[in-house]
């Protein structure tokens, strides 16, 4: 049994509608499958679907009204103190610098990290720490970059939070930031690993944090932790993805074909990897999102495209990545990166919230921490008009999420290969009407019959469809 598509629905649909004939399924211009029977790997999507926040951010703000949204987020993970102040931030002092450190102001008012591993603790988070990796002198007083991590992970493991992810750094290959060569970055990364393994051997280590796919940067970096035999201190890869660069100079969109190049990239600095002997290595994605925007630019900003570009990015992860954190979970609502405004009232769902929770609601079991196996489809229409995600979850049901990239409405019979016929179906749809109204995605009846189930997908939406299989 396969997937069946078929374009010409009419524009605008906002429904999901049953398209069954009497003789059984409608003749269909395009074809795809999910097979239950083909697992690519099994993925834990807490871990896939986990967030980023930062002492920005008022302590105020993290409370059970976010914790909720975190939760339904499918967040099992959270990044902290944030991305570039990650290299200017000293947590003993709770004070922040430029890129020269020499002036380091209070930044009491916002999150320290006790305040943070209580919201950690409250919500069932894994913390994942960028701890700097530069010595400072805050008021006179010497704080060695070793020393001061070190301190933090014997923080967290008297808190009862051994075992801890620890980055180091945060894209320090670019101008933005303090940059370093791939060498030197990765003779900070091996002193500061060495020694905080020493004190927590169950922590994890990612590096090299670089600010997008840079061969150059993680290819150097992986061989000189290779030529100094320290490549058994790394136990994740870790790097940055953005659909792209909107600026004035040039005429960029969000790319929608950005997602699928995931694939490609993953199994390149896999071979690297394992040619170096990094062979248990893991691959995170720290940060990620739709664009980087210049400022004063907005284009596609807050448009249906960043939904799409979400949700599609979300599925490549459950295929390729082993750990992967959206960038950014709370932060003002005018900011199109944010998820959560943290500036309202309370804190409140923003447009993009909409298509994480979705994903979620898609492609997680009972609970974040619950494993699922991610499915292999197949699809005669290219990923650069429809993209196919699927996984088998531990209660038998079947997660399949559609991102249709056109402006057309597609009608769709929703079949499964290896699986006992479907009795039926719900579906939750996001679509531009929805983005933009910040309403959420809305539910629609998907109806079963033995051959599979039809529906009708608008252009430019999003659709998870959940199967409960019968045994």
């Amino acid at each position: 049994m396969s997937f069946i598509l078929r374009k010409g629905i009419g524009g605008g649909v906002s429904t999901l509608l049953l398209l069954a004939s009497a003789g059984g399924l409608r003749a269909a211009d395009a074809q795809a499958r999910v097979d239950t029977a083909a697992v690519l790997r099994t993925a834990i999507p807490g871990e896939i679907l986990g967030g980023n926040m930062a002492v920005w951010v008022a302590a105020s703000r993290l409370d059970a009204d976010l914790e909720g949204y975190v939760r339904d987020l499918g967040s099992g993970v959270m990044r902290f103190p944030g991305g570039n102040l990650s290299n200017n931030y000293c947590w003993v002092t709770i004070r922040a610098a430029g890129n020269d450190h020499q002036v380091w102001d209070d930044w009491s008012w916002g999150t320290n990290v006790d305040q943070f591993l209580d919201f950690a603790e409250r919500a069932e988070l894994t913390v994942l720490y960028s701890v700097n990796p530069f010595d400072h002198t805050v008021e006179g007083v010497r704080h060695g970059a070793v020393e001061e991590a070190v301190a933090l992970v014997r923080r967290l493991a008297e808190r009862g939070l051994s075992g801890a992810l620890y980055e180091v750094g945060n894209e320090n290959d670019g101008f933005w930031n303090r940059t370093l060569t791939p060498d030197e970055y990765a003779d900070r990364f091996v002193a500061l690993a060495g020694a905080m393994k020493a004190e927590d051997p169950s922590i994890s280590m990612l590096g090299p944090v670089g600010s997008g796919y840079t061969p150059e940067w993680i290819d150097g970096f992986v061989d000189r932790l290779a030529a100094r035999d320290r490549i058994g201190l790394l136990d994740y890869l870790s790097y940055h993805v953005y659909g792209g660069w909107i600026a004035g100079d040039n005429q960029n969109r969000i790319d929608l074909a950005q997602p699928q190049r995931l694939g490609p990239e993953i199994a390149a600095i896999r071979t690297r990897l394992d040619l170096a002997g990094g062979v248990l290595t893991r691959i995170a994605i720290t940060e990620y999102n739709a664009a980087i925007w210049a400022e004063g630019i907005d284009r596609d900003q807050f448009s249906v495209r960043q939904a799409l570009w979400l949700a599609d990015f979300q599925g490549e992860l459950f295929r390729h990545v082993d750990l992967a954190n959206v960038w950014i979970t709370l932060h003002p609502g005018r900011d199109p990166h944010s998820l959560i405004d943290d500036q309202a009232a309370v804190p409140t769902p923003t447009r993009n919230y909409w298509a994480a929770h979705l994903v979620h609601r898609t492609l997680s079991g009972a609970t974040p921490r619950e494993p699922v196996s991610v499915l292999a489809t197949a699809s005669s229409l290219p990923t650069s008009q429809l993209s196919v995600h699927a996984v088998a979850k531990a209660d038998g049901g079947l997660g399949v999420l559609l991102v249709n990239k056109t402006p057309e409405a597609l009608s769709l019979s929703l079949g499964i290969d290896g699986a006992p016929p479907c009795r039926t179906a719900s579906a939750l749809v996001l679509d531009e009407p929805a983005y933009l109204s910040g309403a959420g995605p809305y539910g629609a009846d998907a109806g079963c019959s033995p051959e599979g189930v039809l529906l009708s997908l608008p252009g430019q939406a999003v659709a998870g469809v959940n199967v409960p299989l019968a045994p």
